[in-house]
Parts: structure tokens; C-alpha cells; sequence
């Protein structure tokens, strides 16, 4: 075995499916890795509050939440950043004058949502009020912002996401354009139902800023970092690895300039991949 390697993977579409399960060859390749004495790291959009305790529950050596913007060990907080309240703002003005109704903030202290997000949740038949994350579920509409004070300024968030409807009066370029001076937006994951649907990043705030700093923290050079990832929100961290993997199942095109692709999510995608690197 070479030298110890750093993990970063992404959650949804590459250690988890669709429907939020690990495949079982994911969770022994993991196990496997860490025996041989490498780190694993989940490097995920999502808020902490918002992974399932049973994904936390197998072990991983840290976790990279909300794109990059926080990173914990255990109870320990490596870093963490917030939106500016003036781009919350910005971006929720924004929003309402586009007909944008379906949106969410992020952070450490849960999800925050709009209406419109809301009305999308039931209609795919997701409880968010109910369950293990039913108290990290927030309504914007219901947050209590004092006289005087504004939902930036209310709420302590890291990152935003949103999606249009069907015709939007915005194209995803020109959305990204208009709210630059405040984020960097990269595509969601909703394309399938929305032609403009994007994560509203921190500027300078990403997941391959945060591989960087986790390896630096560490003491691990980056070139013996490894990502993987599925979609284009895994840019960033795959660009900054040392090693870069496409899953079988990536979209976006990422598998054209990723180092390797590895087999599909649901063909063992995670335990063909470390195994070709030599992790297991």
C-alpha cells in the first residue's frame, strides 16, 4: 500500500442513490479504505442537519457540508462560513421579482424554505415535518424577523439552492450573471423538472477550496487527495485533487476531464473505483 490517501465523496449519486440508500459494496469498500489507514471524507451540498444519521453512522472520518463552507471532526469544527446577510437578501428580492418561487437556505442551524419549496416537498411525497429532520425544517414565510431587521440578518445560512418553473423568465446564465457580485452558482439537480436550477455558493467558498484546507489541517499533501463525484456541484472538489473520479453514472459531462470513471452507483461504483486506486 502507498502512501495514506484523503477521500472526498459526494453523497447523492455517488455513495447514495436516488432513493438515499449506501450501497452495501460502498459501505465494506469505505471500511476497507479506513482499515488500510486511509481518511474518508463525505464532501457534500448539503447542510449537516440534513444528512441521514444513518450515512453519519458509518464512520467517516469528517464530513465537508454545505458545498464546502463548514468542516467537521467529530464535535470538532474545523471551519465553518456564512452567506453575507446583504446576499440573502439580494438574492431573495431577486427571487421574488423573477417569479422565482421555490428556494431554500442552508446551514448549520437547518434548511429554510420557501413556499414554493414546500408545495415541491409534498408533492414528491417527502415528510420533511415529520421524522429525523422534521425539526431542522424551517418556513421563511415563518421565520420571525424583528422590526427593523431583515431575513439576511435573521438567519445564519451558508448556502442557498433554488429551481424555476417550467418557462422562466431567467435563463440559468443570465441568473448566475445577475447574482454574481454576491454568489457563484453552479447547476442543481433539478434539472429533470426545471431549465433553471442552480446552488448559490459563497464567492471564493467551494468544495475544492475546502479539500485544499482539510489536507492542509491535516498535514496531507493535496496530490494525495482523491475525489469523487457525480455531477457538476463536484467541480470544484474534483478539479482541486489530487486524483479526480467520475462515477458511471455522472452528468454534466465531468467524466471528460476527470482522471478515471469508475462503473455505475448501482454496479459498484465506489469499490471499483478503490480498488483501482489501490485504496483496497
Amino acid at each position: 500500500m502507498g502512501a495514506k490517501k484523503l477521500v472526498f465523496l459526494d453523497i447523492d449519486g455517488t455513495l447514495a442513490d436516488e432513493r438515499h440508500v449506501v450501497p452495501e459494496s460502498a459501505k465494506e469498500a469505505c471500511r476497507k479504505a479506513q482499515g488500510n489507514g486511509h481518511l474518508l471524507f463525505i464532501c457534500t451540498g448539503r447542510s449537516l442537519p440534513k444528512i441521514e444519521k444513518s450515512i453519519l453512522d458509518l464512520g467517516f472520518d469528517g464530513v465537508v457540508s454545505v458545498a464546502g463552507a463548514q468542516a467537521n471532526m467529530g464535535d470538532e469544527i474545523l471551519f465553518q462560513r456564512f452567506v453575507d446577510p446583504e446576499a440573502v437578501d439580494a438574492a431573495d428580492a431577486y427571487f421574488k421579482a423573477h417569479g422565482i418561487e421555490a428556494y431554500q437556505w442552508q446551514g448549520a442551524d437547518g434548511m429554510y424554505i420557501s413556499e414554493g419549496y414546500a408545495r415541491h416537498l409534498k408533492s414528491k411525497g417527502k415528510a420533511f415535518d415529520r421524522g429525523e429532520f422534521a425539526r431542522f425544517w424551517h418556513r421563511i414565510d415563518e421565520v420571525d424577523v424583528p422590526e427593523g431587521s431583515t431575513l439576511g440578518r435573521t438567519i445564519h445560512v451558508s448556502k442557498g439552492s433554488y429551481f424555476t418553473a417550467p418557462d422562466p423568465d431567467v435563463t440559468f446564465e443570465e441568473t448566475k450573471r445577475d447574482l454574481s457580485p454576491w454568489f457563484t452558482l453552479v447547476h442543481g439537480s433539478y434539472d429533470k423538472i426545471s431549465p433553471n436550477n442552480g446552488e448559490l455558493l459563497i464567492n471564493g467558498v467551494d468544495k475544492g477550496t475546502a479539500v485544499r484546507e482539510v489536507a492542509a489541517r491535516l498535514g496531507i499533501d493535496v496530490a494525495d487527495t482523491i475525489a469523487v463525484g457525480d455531477s457538476d456541484n463536484d467541480t470544484a472538489m474534483l478539479k482541486a485533487a489530487g486524483t479526480s473520479v467520475a462515477m458511471g453514472n455522472a452528468i454534466h459531462g465531468i467524466e471528460q476531464w476527470c482522471d478515471l470513471q469508475t462503473t455505475d452507483i448501482h454496479d459498484d461504483g465506489i469499490a471499483n473505483a478503490f480498488r483501482e486506486l489501490g485504496l483496497i
